[in-house]
């Protein structure tokens, strides 16, 4: 099976799956009779992202030379980065309430880009922090959305 097969049915699996948990997206009295709900867009990217998968699966490869293992077309690959990546992501979604948006989102970028190699302190910072910001005011401001400041700051008595 070529890599981009592999890939395409992960992301297939991983695309129903997601569409299937969005119906679980509670939904307000007066939000169910609104066009756009908070399983929108959900159920957009799992619809776009299964059509894609399977135009990939569907479509002949380009591989001329014939299908190789699962075995060979991974062996190349670097397991260990994207297993720091998944665990960062799931210590991002774990610390989410506790620390709030915006420290828990500029934690998991600085991590994540040192994960990914990068080591320039100043860059990472100055990438991080105004990304996030500008993110946060978009979501609270443009779109109203709340943002729980997160538990930290109660505890310590800031908020």
């Amino acid at each position: 099976m070529a890599r981009e097969k592999v890939g395409a049915l992960i992301m297939l699996m991983f695309s129903i799956a997601y569409g299937l948990l969005a119906t679980r997206i509670p939904l307000t009295f007066l939000a169910q009779q609104e066009t756009f709900t908070p399983r929108t867009m959900p159920y957009a990217l799992a619809v776009i992202g299964a059509v894609m998968s399977l135009a990939i699966l569907v479509l002949p490869t380009t591989d001329e030379e014939g299908k190789h293992g699962l075995g060979k077309e991974t062996a190349g690959m670097d397991w260990r980065t994207a297993i720091f990546l998944i665990g960062l992501m799931f210590a991002y979604g774990l610390t989410m309430k506790w620390l709030g948006f915006i420290l828990a989102s500029i934690f998991f970028l600085f991590i994540g880009f040192w994960i990914l190699g990068e080591r320039r302190w100043l860059l990472m910072l100055f990438t991080c922090i105004p990304l996030v910001l500008v993110l946060w005011v978009i979501m609270s401001s443009l779109l109203g959305v709340y943002i729980a400041p997160g538990e930290i700051f109660y505890q310590l008595g800031i908020l």
